[in-house]
């Protein structure tokens, strides 16, 4: 198991709320009476040695003022790039571990169960070899709650950006077909040993979404603890 300054956690916090209707940001939305990034972070400074908080350069909300109440290293996306891709590329230039947790901002149940098996995943051959760690569930690959090893996927993010990619799915996807970077899939029958719900990879895209959030939220409080996602 890797130890927990061998970690970074990096949260994007530099999506639109498009899709959910809302003006404000969905890391400043209340779920469980508390915002979703100061749960997010919660439970990562218990896995994660340093967190990062990755916005866009023109952000003028509360997220970033709010990343650096919660002590985070805030940064920008790596310019003149924008969207997911650039903002994890940005998270890892940041970072000084070997391994780092990336997640959306709207993830509002981040398993720390499920980092540590995750980043035990990627240190599987030692941590001198590390490989990137990416959920698979339902056939649908989920980059933005993935483990990404620094010293191999900095470079080879700022080259996709440069060839014109934007897709991180279709980055994963093209890494795997040349086996490089090397990438670990977290398979559906991994993911039921540590959150057999999914609730991890729970997001609050829609109304429906966020409905659901709180409506798992409510029902957490009664559930016995060893229940929960821990």
């Amino acid at each position: 198991m890797p130890a927990k300054s061998d970690i970074t956690g990096i949260i994007l916090g530099g999506g639109h709320s498009r899709r959910l209707g809302m003006s404000q940001s969905k890391l400043l939305i209340h779920i469980g009476g508390k915002l979703v990034l100061a749960r997010i972070a919660d439970t990562l400074k218990m896995v994660c040695s340093e967190l990062v908080l990755v916005v866009r350069p023109d952000q003028d909300d509360d997220v970033p003022d709010l990343g650096i109440a919660l002590n985070m290293h805030v940064v920008t996306d790596t310019q003149p790039y924008e969207g997911p891709l650039a903002g994890i590329h940005a998270g890892l230039a940041a970072s000084h571990t070997p391994l780092n947790f990336v997640v959306a901002g709207d993830h509002p149940f981040v398993s720390r169960n499920l980092v540590n098996a995750m980043a035990a995943a990627a240190t599987a051959d030692g941590i001198e070899n590390p490989t990137a760690v990416v959920p698979r569930t339902n056939g649908v690959l989920n980059p933005l709650h993935a483990i990404y090893p620094r010293e191999q996927w900095t470079p080879y993010l700022a080259h996709a950006m440069s060839e014109g990619d934007r897709s991180p799915k279709y980055v994963i996807e093209r890494a795997i077909e040349a086996d490089y970077p090397p990438v670990t899939i977290f398979t559906d029958e991994d993911l039921e040993k540590t959150d057999p719900r999914r609730i991890s990879l729970h997001d609050i895209d829609t109304p429906e979404n966020l409905n659901q959030a709180r409506k798992i939220v409510e029902a957490r409080r009664f559930t016995p603890r060893h229940h929960s996602l821990g």
